[in-house]
């Protein structure tokens, strides 16, 4: 178990760090010209710039820039914006716990809704109820991220005036104020996810149910419900638990809609902010809190498959 949990965390940290390369790299092909001329303006003096360029570490190789900002970023030091002057850990620090909230809360509800949709669908597989149960969903899916969005802001809006707020309301300085804001937007996302976590389950649990441990189960006269949910669904979990692994990842990076619908000051939004106006330090901090958040989420699933499945860790 130990050597399975290494690996996997050794897996996790070089997948971040070839990651790291990338989006920084990235971000300063994001910036079309000098960075250090965008800053000043087109009409600041070659001296001016010079000495920007030099401030900002723009002089000297890239390699050199690049191992000079992981040096830091390992210190959780992601530079200053050159923008507003704002430190972007301070900018992480507020616009990351808005972004993981809300994916959590969507993937809540999406988890909530598929799950048990999914097993009641595996169970009658091929039947009315079946086709009942998936084909309102696979419409549910094919609605767009923006109008989903948009149809929850006109409820919010117009008939459910107390779920909604111009102004964000941490979660510290009022609880329930804050979850109140964060559920039309968590709905939003998490509604048209669960027929994917729907249709995972159905897979999982179609597979699990034709099994001949099933078939015993029932044999020696246990009750249906623990056959289903005792049985069958913990053997088809770890499957299930993967996918929910990629979509809380897939979630973190897919709420720029949702966010800047919804007005939320999440990590979606402020990406968007940053590539307009090509705060490159600032996006490259940015998109480096996203894809460890992303990695850190699917760590965390792959640390819980084996406690429901221990073959895995063993292999």
């Amino acid at each position: 178990m130990i050597g399975y949990i290494l690996k996997r965390v050794a897996g996790a940290v070089l997948v971040l760090l070839l990651l790291s390369v990338l989006i920084f790299f990235a971000g300063r092909g994001l910036v079309s010209g000098n960075p250090a001329t965008i800053i000043a303006g087109s009409k600041a003096s070659p001296e001016t710039i010079a000495a920007l360029e030099h401030s900002l570490g723009l002089d000297r190789p890239i390699i050199v820039q690049y191992l000079d900002w992981l040096g830091h970023a390992l210190t959780g030091d992601f530079g200053v914006s050159p923008f507003s002057g704002i430190e972007n850990t301070d900018v992480l620090r507020q616009q990351l716990p808005v972004s993981l909230e809300l994916a959590l809360m969507s993937l809540f509800f999406a988890v909530l809704i598929g799950v048990p949709l999914g097993v009641i669908a595996a169970k009658r597989a091929g039947s009315w109820l079946d086709t009942a149960l998936r084909a309102p969903m696979i419409l549910i899916f094919a609605i767009p991220g923006f109008i989903s969005g948009t149809i929850a802001i006109f409820l919010a809006t117009n008939v459910l005036t107390n779920l909604y707020s111009p102004v964000y309301i941490r979660f510290e300085d009022n609880p329930l104020g804050n979850l109140q804001i964060m559920l039309l937007p968590a709905l939003a996302v998490g509604i048209p996810t669960a027929p994917l976590i729907m249709q995972v389950t159905r897979a999982a649990m179609i597979d699990v149910l034709g099994l001949s441990f099933v078939a015993s189960a029932r044999t020696n006269g246990l009750p249906e419900g623990k056959v289903t949910y005792g049985y069958a669904l913990k053997a088809a979990t770890p499957p299930i638990l993967t996918f929910i692994g990629f979509t809380f990842g897939s979630l973190i990076g897919g709420l720029f809609i949702v966010e800047q619908i919804f007005g939320l000051p999440g990590l979606g939004r402020g990406m968007l902010q940053s590539i307009s106006t090509r705060d490159f330090t600032q996006l490259t901090a940015q998109a480096l809190a996203l894809a460890a958040a992303f990695i850190v989420g699917n760590l965390v699933v792959d640390l819980l498959v084996p406690v429901v499945d221990r073959r895995i860790a063993l292999r």
